[in-house]
């Protein structure tokens, strides 16, 4: 019975100094506080070896202040509450849980939780790293940290499909575009038993020329030449956007490729979107001193700028020809043909450095005769686009020039009868026919404007929407 007795005592004095070597008041606190990256209490996930800190504060006397390693079970232990399971808790819900516990004997405190050094893991680095291993790191270490922890990625490494092997499950990182762009998704959080594996780099091609981050650049399987130009950052202001090629080598001879950049980045071409091989070179030259003509006109092209002079463009049979520094916008459409039926004459673009510097209505230009509307100097690697006519209407009847007229938001029919030379003596302005399909319904609107010749009525001004149809009767006797 006395021997029984001695084990109990012994037993109970085991426990109390387990306790005791957790516990510390504020006058014994630790000097290891962990000063790294932010700790979400919604998202880290207690473990065991955390260290935390919990606070109580009571109504009445002096707070009680614990630090506390989270044990091999998982548990916490304090001497008012007991036992506490945290471990597979997120921070935030520990603390509810501690201070439930600690409500039921303390009902007017205030129960705070922290973590004041997270927990070391083990996690093991395979395959292309200069020092692979297994290794205990923090547990808020990222990929980045792993990486880093092993010496850093070896040249032959891939960049672009790291692995993390997390139980049954792989995880495939595209390491490149943390690096790269900071993408953080890219750099996740490790987890205790992760393997990290960094295969050996499949698929290369170089990017050179007038690109932001020129060299060799790994691809994915499926990717296409758009998502090179992505990976290396897109261009410099001084590309040639249409002059681009793609060296590749064949079986007896090198092939080149010439690719549009212009067409697969501005207009979506997807038949300018090829799939490189392995090995290819895609080269983007500086641009020369050309400007281009594009768009929906009967011939795109290019022209070399002739500088030091102000004779007018000389018109030659070769592919590339020569214009003075001088010559308008007007002219440089003339020389690719002319604007096609379904191009826009009211909204040419002059593109600079891949941004719009100016909306040119060629209309004003060659039937108002308003030379101010062009007024800009075309400059080397100048884009003049011609794009889709978005808005037409049709007027028939007793105007000087019937037909059909390209329309901008906002015109109005007075705009609209103006661009159609006017009325004719015979036009009867008071009984105007107006046609427009809503939905695919036709709905007539009977117009008077008279009202605004005479009496400046803008209610009878209406705004134009595209497919109208505006009809001028003769006046009847």
């Amino acid at each position: 019975m006395r021997k029984i007795f001695i084990l109990i005592i012994l037993g109970m004095f085991y426990l109390l100094s387990i306790t005791l070597a957790q516990t510390y008041t504020t006058s014994r606190l630790s000097s290891d506080v962990f000063f790294g990256r932010p700790i979400y209490p919604d998202k880290y996930v207690l473990g065991v070896g955390d260290k935390l800190r919990v606070y109580i504060l009571k109504e009445t006397g002096e707070p009680e202040i614990y630090e506390l390693f989270v044990s091999p079970t998982g548990s916490i232990n304090l001497l008012v509450a007991g036992s506490i399971k945290v471990a597979g808790l997120t921070l935030a819900e520990a603390t509810k849980e501690v201070s439930r516990k600690i409500l039921a004997y303390y009902p007017r405190s205030k129960v705070e939780l922290e973590l004041i050094f997270p927990r070391y893991m083990k996690i093991s680095v395979t395959g292309e790293v200069l020092n692979p291993g297994s290794y205990l790191v923090s547990a808020l270490s990222t990929l980045d940290d792993v990486i880093k922890v092993a010496g850093g990625l070896k040249s032959s490494a891939s960049t672009r499909n790291i692995q993390i092997k997390r139980g049954n499950n792989i995880i495939s990182i595209d390491y490149l575009k943390y690096v790269k762009f900071g993408d953080e998704k890219e750099n996740p959080d490790i987890k205790e038993g992760d393997i990290i594996y960094v295969p050996i780099v499949k698929k290369i091609v170089k990017v050179f020329g007038e690109v932001q981050n020129p060299g060799m650049v790994e691809i994915k399987e499926g990717e296409m030449l758009r998502d090179i130009i992505n990976i290396v950052g897109g261009f410099t202001p001084n590309a040639d956007l249409f002059s681009a090629y793609v060296e590749r080598q064949g079986k007896d001879k090198k092939e080149i490729i010439s690719v549009n950049l212009y067409k697969l980045i501005y207009e979506k071409d997807e038949k300018e979107n090829i799939v490189l091989n392995e090995g290819d070179t895609l080269v983007v030259p500086e641009r020369a001193n050309r400007v281009y003509v594009l768009g929906y006109v009967q011939n795109p092209k290019s022209f070399i700028i002739r500088e030091g002079t102000s004779e007018r463009a000389t018109y030659t049979s070769q592919i590339l020809e020569e214009i003075s520094e001088n010559t308008k916008v007007s002219e440089l459409i003339r020389m690719a043909g002319g604007i096609l039926t379904v191009g826009s004459q009211r909204k040419i673009q002059v593109i600079r450095d891949n941004k719009l510097i100016k909306e040119i209505d060629l209309f004003k230009v060659l039937i108002k005769g308003d030379t101010e509307e062009e007024n800009i100097k075309i400059v080397p690697g100048d884009i003049i686009y011609v794009p889709l006519k978005e808005k037409t209407v049709r007027v028939l009847g007793e105007v000087k020039v019937p037909g059909m007229y390209e329309i901008k938001t906002g015109e109005r029919i007075v705009d609209l009868i103006e661009m159609a030379g006017g009325f004719t003596v015979r036009a009867d302005i008071k009984n105007i026919i107006i046609e427009r399909y809503i939905t695919e319904k036709k709905r007539i609107i009977n117009l008077d404007l008279s009202k605004y010749y005479k009496d400046k009525d803008e209610s009878v001004n209406i705004l134009l929407e595209d497919g109208d149809v505006i009809n001028i009767p003769v006046k009847s006797d």
